[in-house]
């Protein structure tokens, strides 16, 4: 009897030695994950940028991870940084992401004066993939390492630039825009290409990234009697407030708005003061996607808003980066990563895209207006 006892008890501890075994082996086997830097306006002027970005990047991640991850079965880790919508703290995030948190690259940056800064931080220590700026400077200056999915205000305006010359039957135009790289060059570039296809601008009024009310402005323009006004707006809370101002103040001209405003919260925040507004953008559902629908799928599940074009930009962003590390083999050896980068196409939710050898990309966009409260193709704009 008690050799019984024993007897079992010797099998219960082989047992148990054997499952501790077995599970110490598979963590030892287990993959460490390839951590990706999310440096997004969390908080600030972008916030609502920055949640959708993130919202972006988990669902695309969380695509690549239910089919293995990438590099044998390593899966995607989102690792996110505020940087409050300012410049400043963008460049402690990353240095924070680089030297502490030890991170395999960082992509982010919703505003270009936040990846203006940024840049000089990344340069020869890390890759860095650019979602939203626009200013030529984050590429044509920019590093070996360092790649933008969005188009320039060069690339995008120059063709919108002509559809407004062109289709919209416009004599006079006015500009409001962000005091900022962006909305200056927005503001510069767009004065120019209207002029010399012999519309008047009458005036340019800009405002600051932490303004909430833009009545002077807007009043001012009123003054003007112009056909249009032109909004260079970065955030979506201050694009909201100043097309409700805009109606408010009894504007009956049209209103367009620059590459990239437009998505579905801004359209609720804005009301009926943004029926009949155009823009050019990337990001469209009426377009066919087989990716986009998988991930605007994934994205549902997880998430109460809806998809935007920020959103599937920073899902984009994810998608190059990751595949790009799984066909050079690794998440660190960026000198493969760049040069797989630059050597193929990408199939992303936001289409086939391409990268030359500045790391600009180039991608389909398309112009859209509102219509019955929804974002409407019109055409193809490149």
């Amino acid at each position: 009897m008690q050799f019984g006892i024993k007897r079992k008890s010797l099998f219960a501890f082989a047992a148990s030695v054997a499952l501790l075994a077995g599970a110490t082996d598979g963590f030892a086997q287990a993959k460490p994950p390839v951590r990706l830097a999310a440096i997004l306006p969390l908080s600030g002027a972008g916030t609502f940028e920055g949640q959708q970005g993130i919202e972006g990047m988990q669902a695309a991640a969380a695509i690549i991870n239910d089919k293995g991850g990438i590099l044998g079965g390593r899966k995607i880790e989102i690792i996110p940084y505020d940087d409050k919508s300012s410049p400043e703290e963008g460049v402690s995030a990353a240095r924070r992401a680089i030297e502490q948190d030890k991170v395999d690259a960082i992509v982010g940056n919703m505003f270009s004066p936040i990846a203006l800064a940024m840049k000089e931080v990344t340069r020869d220590k890390i890759l860095h993939v650019v979602l939203a700026p626009q200013h030529p400077k984050v590429t044509e200056e920019g590093h070996k390492w360092l790649f933008r999915l969005n188009e320039t205000t060069i690339m995008r305006g120059g063709n919108f630039s002509k559809f407004i010359c062109t289709k919209m039957n416009l004599k006079s135009v006015a500009i409001l825009a962000i005091n900022d790289d962006y909305g200056r060059s927005e503001a510069g570039n767009y004065g120019k290409w209207l002029q010399e296809c012999g519309m008047q601008v009458k005036g340019t009024e800009f405002f600051q990234g932490t303004d909430t009310d833009f009545n002077v402005q807007l009043t001012k323009i009123r003054g003007l009697q112009t056909d249009a006004i032109y909004v260079a707006a970065s955030a979506t809370s201050q694009g909201a407030t100043i097309y409700r101002q805009i109606r408010q103040l009894g504007y009956k001209g049209t209103v367009v708005a620059s590459g990239g405003n437009m998505n579905p919260k801004l359209i609720e925040l804005s009301g009926n003061s943004i029926e009949g507004v155009y823009s050019v953008s990337p990001y469209v559902e009426d377009v066919e996607n087989p990716i986009a629908a998988a991930w605007r799928t994934e994205y549902a599940k997880r998430f109460k808003n809806a998809t935007s074009f920020v959103a599937a930009l920073s899902a984009a962003g994810l998608e190059v980066t990751a595949g790009a590390m799984d066909k050079a083999g690794t998440s660190t050896d960026y000198e493969k990563i760049a040069a797989a980068i630059r050597g193929n196409q990408w199939n992303t939710v936001l289409g086939d895209m391409k990268f030359n050898n500045i790391g600009q990309g180039f991608l389909a966009s398309y112009i859209v207006q509102v219509k019955n409260g929804k974002i409407t193709t019109t055409t193809r704009a490149n």
